[in-house]
Parts: structure tokens; sequence; C-alpha cells
């Protein structure tokens, strides 16, 4: 009996453990990989077709937000912006520039303002239950980072979304 009262005590512990450490250590891990140019590493941790979907509903929602602001010409623009912004999804996502995120903050660090250039972004990790954990970002100076959303794959985890700022 205490033998079976041990092993439920050591099962718990490794479950809470891994609860509370498994985020930081993907986030990790995907850090690492990111800053190693390692693309085989980000293609394992990133389910680029569940992010690409997330990047697209949030550029469909933009314009959206757009339609009936203006005329059917304002119209017809947002539905142009909407296509083209998929076809730009499907090709910016690739390993390379997911990693160019995770390390500079944005896809392309030339595409930074000016005054987040060179500064680290540092990366917090919020839970959401079992399922799923995001980490945001934020700059040296305080300023607001994209958020990384991260759901659950077995044990591990893989980056399914991003919010932009």
């Amino acid at each position: 009996m205490k033998k079976l009262v041990a092993l439920i005590m050591l099962a718990g512990i490794a479950l809470g453990g891994w609860y509370f450490a498994s985020p930081w250590l993907a986030m990790k891990g995907l850090s690492d990989a990111a800053r190693a140019g390692d693309t085989a590493e980000l293609e394992e941790r990133v389910d680029f077709p569940a992010l690409r979907a997330s990047v697209s509903d949030q550029i469909s929602e933009a314009t959206r937000r757009r339609e009936g602001r203006g005329g059917l010409l304002d119209e017809l623009g947002g539905i142009l912006a909407e296509r083209v912004g998929r076809e730009v999804t499907e090709r910016a996502l690739t390993p390379q520039n997911v990693g160019t995120l995770i390390v500079s903050g944005s896809f392309a660090a030339g595409m930074l303002p000016e005054r987040l250039r060179g500064q680290r972004i540092e990366w917090d990790v919020e839970r959401e239950g079992f399922e799923h954990f995001r980490a945001v970002g934020t700059f040296e100076d305080g300023t607001g980072g994209p958020t990384l959303l991260f759901a659950r794959d077995g044990l591990g985890w893989d980056l399914t979304g991003i919010e932009l700022p």
C-alpha cells in the first residue's frame, strides 16, 4: 500500500512539474532553434498550416473591419488586400522568417520601428490551461511585441498562431 501511495505521489509530482515547466522549456527550445538557425527544429516545433491560418484570419478580420467605410472602390481594394495578404502569408511564413520573428520580434528586422531595432525581446509565458499557452513578447524599453500562441501536441507544444501588435 505504501508503494502505491508513493507511486501516485511521484506521478503527481511529475505531472505538476510537466504542467509548470513544459511551456518555458518549449519556448526555450524554439528560441534556441531560432538563434541557431536550425530550420529542421523550427519545422518540428511550428505547426505551419495552423500558423498560416491564424495570420490569414487576422488579415481577413482587419479587412472586414475596414469594409463599409468607403465606396465600391474601397470594398474592391479590401477584397484585393485580403487575397494578396493570404498569398504573402503563404510565402512569408517560412522557418527562417519565424526564427527571425522569435529572435527580433518582427518577420524582418528592417520592418521594426527605428527605436526598437537592436533591442532584445523577452518572452513571458502565460498559461491557458492544459491545452494552450501564450508567449507574450516585450522589448527592452517595455514596448509590446507579438504574442505567440501554442497548442499542446502530445507531451510537447507547437507554435500554432501569432497575434501581431
